[in-house]
This record gives structure tokens, sequence and C-alpha cells, in this order.
């Protein structure tokens, strides 16, 4: 897979990417997740990560909405309600 980033404007920069979705054996689903990184190349550090409350059938859909979701962030630097569908 292609990293893609989304870079946030700010006091220190940071950038938030996609990383492998978590899958759940108890649910049999997928969550898309999300890592966002803070500081200069190659001094950055992980500063937070996020996986949607909503699941999905498999990895490539999950992968998918996480596409979906780094277009809400990246238009309104929000990201999507992330405990249903999107």
């Amino acid at each position: 897979m292609i990293e893609r980033n989304v870079h946030h404007q700010g006091k220190i920069p940071s950038r938030t990417c996609i990383v492998a979705p978590a899958f759940s054996a108890v649910k049999g689903t997928w969550a898309a997740c999300f890592e966002t990184w803070a500081g200069t190349p190659g001094a950055e550090r992980r500063m937070v990560s996020v996986q949607s409350g909503s699941h999905f059938a498999t990895e490539d859909d999950a992968y998918a909405a996480a596409a979906r979701a780094l277009d809400t962030l990246q238009a309104t630097d929000k990201y999507p309600n992330m405990c249903e569908p999107f």
C-alpha cells in the first residue's frame, strides 16, 4: 500500500496516515486505523492512534473507509463520525 498522508498546519507540523486495519476476532470484522505523527522529518513522534468504532466486513472495506475518512479530514480538518458507517 502506498502511504497517504494528510498534513496539518500549526505550531508543530504533523501528519495523519492510514495504518493496517485492526481485526476483531469477537465480531469477525475490521476497523479502520490511523496514526498522527508530529515533528520535523527525522525527529517525528507518534502523537495519537485512532481506530474506528464502526467495523467493516473485509480488510479492503476498512482500507476504503480509511481513505474516505482521510478525504474528510483533509477537507474539513476533522474526522467523520467514526462511530457510524462512513
